[in-house]
């Protein structure tokens, strides 16, 4: 090898111009500083209206969507950032399941240009949803929390990831009818320092909006401890 190939491997190693985009998986070289390659990014599911002023959801047309319609959620407004598109959906399942923990910083950034640009709301704390301690250690992580706190750092405010617990062990959300999910997560949820959540407006954060139940529980206990509103904030939505 020359000299001049040398100094081409590394200056290829310490500044990469042939990586995978996190999405197609393709090497290109126009990946942006997000992991994303310029078709992707072009690509990207993102909701825009009309959607459903309550859920967040995707609608046909202007006005509340019919499961808003018959359900009274007790959070006062929930938005999501993308449909959840079988890409997005393999993005997130990589995220949770493969223990790829850096892609928080890109999805968190998604975030955060959505909540800027969607989400006119006053908060005073970050809450994300909790994972039971057991499966917590199984992933290594619990990914709504890394989603908050990268929401948290780049808007100023602050994430508590404690004031909330799961103390029920519930089996896996996927795959249940939206009853099935009220269900499963009954005295799930349990809001340990109630002071950190009294008279507060509450940012709730999770990684998928898909009945809303799980955030719907959450929101009630907050509720319940006092908090004075609750607004949710998901990445991907999708029924």
């Amino acid at each position: 090898m020359n000299l001049f190939a040398i100094k081409e491997a590394i200056l290829d190693i310490l500044y990469p111009q042939n990586i995978a985009c996190i999405l197609c998986r393709q090497r290109v070289r126009d990946i942006d500083d997000k992991g994303v390659c310029r078709a992707c990014a072009d690509a990207l599911p993102v909701i825009v209206p009309p959607v459903c002023p309550k859920c967040g959801r995707p609608v046909v047309e202007e006005g509340i969507c019919n499961d808003c319609a018959y359900v009274l959620y007790h959070f006062e407004q929930a938005v999501s950032v993308l449909h959840y598109t079988p890409e997005i959906k393999q993005l997130i399942h990589r995220f949770k399941y493969g223990g790829v923990s850096y892609l928080s910083r890109t999805l968190g950034w998604w975030m955060v240009q959505a909540f800027e640009q969607r989400c006119n709301w006053n908060v005073d704390v970050i809450v994300p949803v909790p994972l039971h301690s057991r499966r917590q250690r199984q992933r290594g992580f619990n990914q709504s929390a890394l989603l908050a706190r990268e929401l948290g750092r780049y808007i100023g405010v602050t994430v508590n990831e404690d004031v909330l617990v799961r103390k029920k062990y519930t089996s896996p959300q996927a795959g249940l009818s939206k009853f099935q999910r009220m269900q499963n997560l009954q005295g799930a949820f349990e809001v340990k320092a109630p002071e950190a959540v009294r008279d507060k407006s509450v940012l709730l954060i999770d990684d998928v909006f898909t009945t809303g139940s799980t955030v719907d529980e959450c929101s009630r206990v907050l509720l319940e401890a006092g908090a004075r509103k609750v607004y949710v904030f998901t990445l991907a939505t999708g029924r």
